[in-house]
């Protein structure tokens, strides 16, 4: 079967064009000339009130000045007629009806008309009512019609005696559109000066945007690069692998997702340094996709791990697969004169197994790791027996969110002695389950289950938060102890763990040399490099660091050497046969005189018996652990212990 190209996350375009920029450009250009436009209505309401008021000052001058030195008290009182009409008819035309006057009208004091240039204006309401306010003393103005309803001002003006009484009104109309039309020129004038204002904005704009929109543009090709590629090898990274597995789960397509591992990396990276390691993953890389080019999709997704996703194929095509990774990896690299072979383990998980990309990328590690395992094939597919492990280890996951959930996951404390004094130095955390239904479980039954249902975290939180908690509330009573933690290697590669155990540290008052948090020398030899920078940050908090299970067969004496243990727990099956078993006492020897030839304090683990205790003084020993001791137990009953006498009685150890 052909492994085929999956259409799905590098497929997609990423030249988006940034329509915000534009969106913004566009928006810009409506508010600018949207306020223009309000402007000039503003503006030009502004010129016509103000055009008005000249009028009115116009017919105001005209009455006052010019007609009432001219009329006569009869004028204003009855019906003008006859020569004197004619007399007025001349004033009118040659001194008031200029420029926009066009009409005059003369009214008495009771508001009757007694003269009038070219007939009776029509009646209305607005004139009646400007009519009254004028022979009440007042100059208005109102809009009126013509006889031929063209708009007219009608102004109103009070001709007042020397007594101060209205003798009479005049009425003065002014052909209103000469008035607007003053005014339409001046706002046609100021609305050209903001076109020309916008237009020259917008030309001045526009390049500048096309700038902007180009380098938003870029910019955002190079985020998108960066979040979805790996910065060594330029391959695709987690996110786009998980974007391409969801889309290809969705699709409900036949598939399969695969993870390469390089084989013996950390010894080529510890052989070769840093830039070496860098050089094997970047040369292995271009392989991989040269060699894989029909692939749907090859990703980086550790250190020294590639993912690949595979569409329409099944187990077949993982083995067409192998065969690629094969070709790719089968000529030596060479590196600084140095040619390193490489080979890889496939795991691979059938998408028709998986619902989503972490149950994929998890049954897919599992097979990893049993192609791993010595007289494996190097390529494994997880199989229905795989399944079976995985359903297991899903309904005991689900059981342990809600242990955690309802606090049924406990801790106990084991105490230890020192060896000289006799004296409780301290106590071991334990983590113990209150199972509903098998009852009291210890760690090591159900550890493995949390570390792979990503439960670490929670369950070390829970440990780290009871533990220091209750040290706080034994040193208020006045009992002073070391605390001992144990850590899997699954915290011990979380960046995160300084930083949570320095905030509960501060939280409850403790000194962090108080603390001793135990690894394994497994954790160390897996992957020391990322643990280093997790230890390196404890240790700087002012932390203990302690091997646990010392001597069990995965030491590596220059990883001892390299980190600042403080504190090496002998395994409890090392003193099982002593005394009396010369190989264990060699042994033990042995470890003890490395352990404090680094500085570090001896824990015996395991002490059940007098005799054992007393060996393990002879050895050099200085703490005892073990039910002679005493066994692990809740933090009440382990209370009255430490307060008095706080003493192993020497009838037990005799």
């Amino acid at each position: 079967m052909t492994v085929r190209r999956h259409t799905g996350v590098l497929d997609r375009s990423t030249e988006r064009a940034p329509r915000l920029v534009m969106l913004f450009a566009v928006l810009t250009a409506f508010c600018v000339a949207a306020a223009a436009l309000v402007i000039v209505f503003i503006m030009r309401q502004a010129d016509v009130s103000q055009a008005e008021q000249a009028a009115v000052g116009r017919a105001r001058l005209a009455a006052q000045a010019v007609l009432r030195p001219e009329l006569r008290p009869d004028d204003l009182s009855d019906r003008v007629g006859g020569a004197r009409r004619l007399e007025l008819d001349r004033l009118f035309a040659q001194r008031v009806l200029v420029q926009d006057l066009v009409r005059a009208e003369l009214h008495d004091a009771a508001g009757k008309s007694t003269y009038t240039t070219n007939g009776t204006a029509p009646a209305t309401k607005a004139a009646t009512s400007a009519l009254r306010d004028a022979l009440a003393g007042t100059v208005v103005s109102v809009l009126t019609r013509g006889v031929n309803g063209s708009p007219l001002l009608s102004t109103y003006v009070p001709l007042t005696t020397e007594s101060g009484d209205v003798a009479g009104i005049v009425r003065l109309d002014q052909d209103y559109r000469a008035i607007e039309s003053s005014a339409r020129q001046y706002s046609l004038l100021v609305a050209g000066v903001f076109v020309f204002l916008l237009a020259v904005l917008f030309l001045v704009f526009v390049p500048v945007l096309a700038r902007v929109t180009s380098r938003v543009r870029d910019h955002l090709r190079e985020l998108e690069y960066n979040a979805t590629h790996d910065e060594l090898t330029g391959l695709p990274n987690r996110l786009a692998f998980r974007a391409a597995a969801a889309e290809l789960v969705a699709s409900s397509r036949a598939g399969a997702l695969a993870i390469i591992d390089i084989d013996g990396f950390t010894d080529i990276a510890e052989t070769l340094g840093e830039r070496g390691g860098d050089t094997i993953l970047r040369e292995a890389a271009v392989r991989l996709r040269y060699e894989l080019d029909d692939v749907a999709l090859l990703t980086r997704l550790g250190d020294d791990e590639f993912g690949v996703l595979l569409s329409d194929t099944g187990a077949q095509g993982v083995d067409e697969l192998a065969e690629h990774v094969e070709r790719a990896l089968s000529t030596p690299v060479l590196v600084d004169d140095v040619r390193v072979a490489l080979t890889a383990t496939i795991g691979a998980a059938l998408i028709e197994h998986g619902a989503d990309f972490e149950l994929l990328l998890r049954r897919a590690s599992s097979a990893l790791s049993l192609a791993k395992r010595p007289g494996q094939p190097s390529t494994r597919v997880c199989g229905p027996e795989v399944d079976l492990r995985d359903v297991s280890s899903l309904a005991m996951a689900a059981e342990l969110r809600d242990a955690l959930r309802n606090g049924d996951l406990l801790v106990h404390f084991q105490p230890q002695s020192d060896l000289t004094t006799r004296r409780i130095r301290g106590v071991e955390a334990l983590l113990r389950w209150e199972h509903p239904r098998d009852g009291l479980l210890t760690a090591n039954r159900f550890i493995n289950y949390v570390e792979r249902s990503g439960l670490s975290r929670m369950a070390r939180q829970l440990v780290l938060e009871r533990s220091i908690a209750q040290w706080r509330e034994w040193h208020g009573h006045g009992i002073d102890l070391e605390l001992s933690i144990n850590l899997s290697s699954v915290d011990m590669l979380d960046v995160s763990l300084p930083e949570d155990v320095e905030t509960l540290l501060h939280r409850y008052g403790v000194p962090a040399d108080r603390l001793i948090l135990e690894i394994t020398e497994r954790t160390l030899v897996a992957d020391e490099r990322r643990a280093r920078a997790v230890i390196e940050r404890l240790i700087a908090l002012g932390v203990r660091i302690a091997i646990d299970d010392f001597g069990t067969g995965y030491s590596s004496l220059a990883s001892l050497l390299s980190f600042p243990i403080r504190q090496v727990k002998l395994d409890r099956s090392l003193l099982a046969g002593v005394p009396g078993d010369p190989r264990a006492e060699a042994v033990i020897g042995g470890c003890v005189e490395i352990a404090h030839g680094i500085g570090a304090t001896v824990v015996a683990e395991g002490i059940e018996t007098s005799e054992q205790w007393r060996f393990a003084s002879l050895m050099g020993c200085d703490i005892a652990q073990g039910y002679l001791v005493g066994r692990p137990g809740r933090a009440d009953g382990l209370t009255a212990l430490l307060k008095a006498p706080n003493r192993i009685p020497l009838t037990i150890v005799a």
